[in-house]
């Protein structure tokens, strides 16, 4: 599992109007634990893109001119996925600007950077639900049946093709998923659903972007505005103390 060389980490994130919700600390945290983050704006309207700019460990960042995500989530991707590759880093975490690793998984996290055997890692998504001390665990929700892979190996000689999804495609091209996976328990803590009055928007916008439920089931998508999901108290890391520490 250990390796001589550290080897060089890089994160890359796509952002959208992310200033007021939890892109500094977000970005805070994500700068302890990689060498450097990437970072594409999908034309912004708020000082996303001063906030970004000014954080230490973006060391790029390219802002779009007009939003690519509601034409074609995966060529949003594609192009964020390129800032990244030119810079040729041993491993790529791709993340959103409302997700977060808990502060003591650092170790553990890098130790997967270090290992040869795997070159895609997967991670139990945990979805705040309603405040940062409950998450939601019913069916479409639930930690063990949402996995995310966001923590590749990039193989500099190897031919990338993306996906042509227009939404949920994926945080890396088609080849990535073929080499061999490992299942992490660390858990990908996702603040997207944390505030309630966020919820509506959410489902319109997905509602708007795929109405006829092509790229995921509408059942999930309507699974936004239960009244009674179900919930599960957090015993990890504080979220809020972080949040606005």
């Amino acid at each position: 599992m250990n390796s001589p060389q550290k080897p060089r980490f890089l994160a890359m994130m796509a952002v959208r109007n992310e200033a007021d919700r939890f892109l500094r600390p977000v970005l805070d945290r994500l700068g302890a634990l990689v060498d450097g983050i990437v970072i594409l704006d999908d034309a912004s309207t708020d000082h996303t893109p001063d906030l970004c700019r000014a954080h230490p460990r973006v060391i790029r960042f390219e802002r779009l001119s007009a939003p690519l995500f509601p034409q074609s989530e995966a060529s949003l991707r594609a192009k964020l996925w390129q800032l990244t590759v030119e810079l040729d880093p041993d491993w790529i975490l791709a993340v959103d600007a409302d997700e977060i690793f808990e502060a003591h998984r650092r170790p553990e996290i890098l130790a997967l950077t270090r290992q040869t055997h795997y070159g895609l890692i997967t991670f139990p998504v945990y979805h705040f639900w309603g405040d940062f001390r409950h998450y939601r665990v019913d069916r479409w929700w639930h930690p063990a049946r949402g996995r995310t892979a966001c923590l590749h190996r990039y193989q500099k000689n190897r031919t990338y093709h993306w996906a042509p999804r227009a939404l949920h495609c994926g945080r890396f091209p088609q080849e990535a998923y073929q080499t061999p996976r490992l299942d992490s328990d660390i858990p990908l803590l996702h603040l997207g659903y944390a505030h309630r009055r966020e919820h509506q928007a959410k489902y319109q916008r997905y509602l708007q972007l795929d109405p006829l439920g092509e790229f995921c089931p509408l059942a999930h998508y309507r699974s936004i505005l239960h009244s009674h999901p179900q919930l599960k108290c957090w015993r990890g890391e504080k979220v809020e103390a972080l949040l606005w520490s």
